[in-house]
């Protein structure tokens, strides 16, 4: 079966930096060799990291600013060693058309986003600069409040700064998405209270079906289908129920309550792979998609809705987005 593939988010290579390794083989839930198996496959890869290898911290009051970005950079240009060593096999990709040039040429895609927009710099110039080096999507935040805006796991509950909007309409003018999965809910309302291309939620899954600050209102979504943009089913299994065992049911569930809101075209895959410390029951790794493609059919959905899902809806928002 001819399955393609384009996943929001995965965190190979905090993996990666953190146990050693490469892209192409390794024992984490993505490599090149197994994600080969779908066609065309394309993966945003996230530079995510934390200046101490495995120490959960709040980069804010644990870290400088300096400390936070240098570990960034190390992790942006890791990444882009990796891509170029694998450039057989994967190419580095700017726009949704040169995702098309690669399948063309039987090549994988790789984007690049940032999750936490502090790993380069909460300023315009460094914005400039990661998007210069390839940088194509940004979570605002990550697990904690920082300079642009306030987070879903955060005490505060905020939302954009004054620097947070100018960082919202700078990305929009030179074509970075802005990803609001961890942002809190006032983040999110006032970014899409400014935004003027599509905005994402990269992998967040449903709070009707999960009550998880990371997941999204009814409400949430529907404004994600207003803007034209995507959410990512992420695999997490304490974003997919309440028990934090989950299995590939708990999936379909998510998907199925986001169609129901009318999301055909708004919903895409987003699983998290390598940023989640255990995946669902069924689940080992990229080579699971197959698995839930398989699933997906025996909802007796139209195939056509799940291609979109798996591949085609994410590609017409970075169309539409860069």
């Amino acid at each position: 079966m001819n399955i393609p593939v384009f996943d929001a988010h995965c965190d190979t290579i905090y993996r990666v930096w953190q146990n050693g390794g490469g892209l192409r083989c390794n024992s984490y839930h993505i490599d090149l060799e197994r994600a080969k198996r779908f066609t065309p496959y394309a993966q945003v890869f996230a530079v995510f990291g934390r200046p101490v290898s495995g120490i959960p911290v709040d980069y804010s009051k644990d870290w400088s600013v300096e400390q936070v970005t240098d570990c960034g950079t190390r992790l942006l240009s890791l990444l882009l060693a990796q891509l170029r060593s694998n450039a057989d096999i994967i190419t580095l990709c700017r726009s949704a058309e040169e995702a098309r040039q690669a399948a063309r040429m039987g090549k994988m895609a790789a984007f690049i986003a940032v999750e936490g927009a502090e790993l380069i710099g909460c300023d315009l110039s460094a914005l400039a600069g990661a998007y210069s080096q390839g940088v194509r999507l940004i979570n605002l935040c990550w697990n904690y409040d920082n300079a642009l805006c306030c987070a879903a796991n955060g005490p505060a509950q905020g939302g954009l700064t004054r620097l947070g909007r100018e960082y919202v309409a700078y990305m929009q003018k030179i074509g970075v998405v802005v990803d609001l999965s961890h942002a809190s809910e006032r983040s999110f309302w006032e970014t899409a209270e400014i935004s003027v291309r599509p905005i994402i939620a990269g992998h967040s899954n449903s709070k009707k079906i999960c009550d998880n600050p990371r997941n999204l209102t009814d409400d949430q979504y529907l404004e994600i289908i207003r803007q034209g943009g995507v959410a990512g089913l992420n695999l997490c299994p304490e974003f997919l129920n309440a028990r934090g065992r989950a299995g590939i049911d708990d999936v379909i569930r998510h998907a199925e309550h986001f169609l129901e809101l009318g999301g055909e075209k708004a919903l895409c895959l987003g699983g998290d792979l390598d940023g989640i410390d255990s995946a669902p029951v069924g689940i080992s790794g990229v080579e699971s998609y197959e698995i839930i493609y398989e699933a997906m059919l025996r909802q007796n959905w139209k195939e056509d809705i799940i291609r979109d899902i798996f591949y085609n809806n994410l590609l017409d928002v970075l169309e539409r987005a860069l």
